[in-house]
């Protein structure tokens, strides 16, 4: 004890710290590495890291109580591999990884660029938790493989990661969006070293020339083909799958309703009164006392004062209404009365089916041409145009997803033509507007309601205001006009299968009233013969009776020669085709088949008239491949034929005789 004492403060110091790291690295070892170990080598190690010394940086955190490693640094490890402290200032990056490292059997490998210093205060985290807190605090990333941590700066895990990426070529199709807008919608999803190639834009609208029927363009689809990473390539097919979906469409229909009412009631009345003289001696003549024909008046009449008195008013009446005359010697009353009443009603009803966001125009009236002309200092140049009168509905809709359409409308109604000077004149009924429509629902576009009321007076003056009598030197003329306008539009999104079957049912309704209206042509006519034969000679197919059904069908053809159906069900009857007995007059028609059957070394007339077959599928197989023939599929004869209905035969002024079946 007393060399001990003598010794320098700094050895013992050096001793005591000594002593100490030999205490903790005992328990260390006892507790970790060597429980089950004799205690022979249990003092050899000791003896060891007594000489040696143990590393400061070392985890040795299973002790009840927290181990400082420095004046900064302290670490408290959990029984799990978590840390349940951790508190370094200014301690060097690796030391502190280290200490992770050990406590948890982890590979942690740095790169050279990796450096610095860690300040973190931690509770309670796991290995990982506590792995990202140091490594963000230094501004470091990491990547793990297995049992081993990589840590690297951000600049060399990015030159790391190109260097093993590679680029990928993937092509795709489009059915509905234009690669151009693809093209914009999948740049933002894409790295820097990505490329995307489209195909060319095609030509939009049908214009009528010569020279724009689009030559060698490309016919198929649009095409994107991108360049870029994998995981980017999947980025850019999930929005291409979102995008590049079917439109949808809007049924849209318009009612233009145009009303106007006229009232018109007129009452005049003429007086005639003569003095000295009556209507005989002149030569009046009248034929209903509505009117009088003026005659010449006699010199003998004049000899004395002779007067007249009257009145026209009644002229101002139109033709029409009622007509009172009282004619009586020297006086004459006319009286007319009219009430016109004028009601027009205009209602256009046009329907239009237009994809989401495109254009649609229909337009159902009149082009009434006139010239126009221009004159300069030289020349007068004329030109036509034209005044399109009618219905006509151009809109734009916008669909939105739930469930409204924007509206870009304008529907006309309209009436014109020319003048006799040949200048256009036109009456319209129009409406511009932006408007937002649930689907399947009406609003009202637009309305006008007008009334002008006109009331005429021409009278006697003075005479014309007196009471009750009056009304015998006056006319009068009331006129009132209503004019109403409404638009309205109700639109329709379109799904598919359900509006496709009422599209089909609608157009049988339309087969129904073109056949309908044909019935109803007179019996004796070509058409109606020729239909009623085709009738006949189907019943008797369906039975059976083949001779009986070539009657038929010859007096069908008799009658309507271009009758496709006769002249097919005939040739089923008589398996031998319509051309079979009728000469070839050139062979202009088949050149292309005789060039096909020199090089397939087969003669050229098995595939003319007359010898061409009614059925290809008796030619030998080279020739159907040569030249495309396929089987034609067909019901057999009698279901192809049908048997009418007791209600359809029984239609017309003819019906199919009786018959009896036959022995053929």
């Amino acid at each position: 004890m007393k060399r001990i004492a003598e010794l320098p403060s700094a050895l013992v110091s050096a001793c005591v710290v000594t002593g100490r790291r030999c205490a903790v690295a005992c328990e260390f070892l006892y507790r970790r590495a060597w429980r089950v170990v004799t205690p022979i080598p249990m003092y050899i190690g000791m003896a060891t890291l007594l000489l040696v010394g143990v590393p400061t940086h070392v985890g040795i955190a299973q002790q009840a109580e927290p181990t400082t490693t420095g004046p900064a640094t302290k670490v408290k490890f959990g029984t799990e591999g978590g840390v349940d402290e951790l508190h370094v200032r200014g301690v060097d990056l690796r030391q502190v990884l280290q200490m992770i490292s050990a406590q948890n059997r982890v590979n942690i490998v740095t790169s050279k660029e990796v450096s610095g210093t860690v300040t973190v205060d931690l509770y309670n985290v796991t290995f990982t938790e506590a792995l990202e807190a140091v490594l963000k605090s230094a501004g470091l990333v990491y990547v793990r493989k297995g049992n081993f941590v990589y840590v690297y700066t951000p600049k060399q895990l990015a030159e790391i990661l190109s260097a093993d990426r590679k680029l990928a070529v993937k092509v795709f199709r489009l059915n509905y969006v234009t690669a151009e807008d693809a093209k914009t919608f999948i740049t933002p999803a894409m790295s820097e070293n990505g490329v995307v190639s489209t195909s060319p834009a095609a030509a939009t609208g049908i214009p009528s020339a010569a020279d724009t029927t689009g030559g060698n363009a490309l016919a198929n689809e649009d095409v994107l083909v991108v360049k870029d990473y994998p995981e980017n390539l999947e980025k850019v097919t999930s929005i291409l799958l979102k995008l590049d979906i079917r439109p949808q469409q809007v049924l849209i229909e318009a009612t233009i309703l145009r009303a106007s009412l006229t009232e018109n009631n007129a009452l005049g009345i003429d007086f005639n009164a003569l003095a000295g003289i009556d209507f005989r001696t002149m030569g009046y003549a009248s034929t209903d006392l509505t009117d009088l024909t003026p005659g010449a008046v006699p010199d003998a009449q004049l000899d004395r004062p002779r007067a007249n008195f009257r009145t026209d008013f009644a002229a101002g009446v139109d033709p029409g209404g009622i007509s009172i005359g009282f004619v009586y010697n020297q006086f004459r009353v006319l009286l007319r009365a009219l009430e016109s009443i004028t009601d027009i009603v205009v209602l256009a009803n046009p329907k239009l089916l237009v994809m989401n966001k495109q254009r649609g125009e229909v337009m159902v009236g009149n082009k009434d041409g006139y010239l126009t002309t221009t004159v300069t200092e030289t020349t007068a140049t004329q030109t036509v145009e034209f005044l399109e009168t009618g219905t006509l509905l151009i809109v734009r809709p916008y669909i939105a997803s739930d469930g409204y359409i924007r509206l870009e409308i304008h529907p006309e109604d309209s009436t014109g033509g020319l003048t006799a000077d040949q200048l256009p004149f036109e009456q319209t009924t129009e409406c511009t507007s932006n408007v937002l429509v649930k689907d399947g629902h009406t609003i009202v576009l637009g309305g006008l309601f007008r009334e002008r009321t006109t009331s005429g007076r021409a009278q006697v003056p003075g005479l014309g205001n007196i009471p009750l009598v009056g009304a015998l030197f006056r006319r009068r003329s009331d006129e009132t006009i209503r004019e109403e306008v409404i638009i309205l539009i109700t639109p329709h999104i379109i799904k598919h299968p359900a509006d496709e079957v009422v599209s089909e049912q609608y157009k049988d309704e339309i087969d129904r009233i073109r056949l309908g209206l044909r019935r109803e042509m007179m019996w004796f006519g070509r058409s109606r013969l020729a239909q009623t034969q085709m009738r006949w000679a189907r019943h008797h197919v369906a039975r059976g009776h083949r001779f009986r059904a070539l009657w038929d069908l010859n007096m069908t053809l008799s009658l309507q020669p271009r009758m496709s159906e006769a002249i097919r069900l005939k040739e089923r009857l008589t398996k031998e085709t319509i051309w079979a007995n009728e000469p070839r007059y050139s062979d202009a028609k088949y050149i292309i088949q005789r060039m096909i059957m020199s090089e397939i070394g087969q003669p050229a007339e098995k595939v003319m008239i007359p010898l061409k077959p009614r059925d290809g599928m008796r030619l030998e197989k080279e020739i159907r491949d040569a030249l495309g023939i396929g089987r034609r599929l067909e019901l057999p004869l009698e279901q192809s034929a049908g048997l009418p209905r007791r209600s359809e035969a029984k239609t017309g002024a003819l019906s199919p005789p009786a018959s009896k079946p036959e022995k053929e």
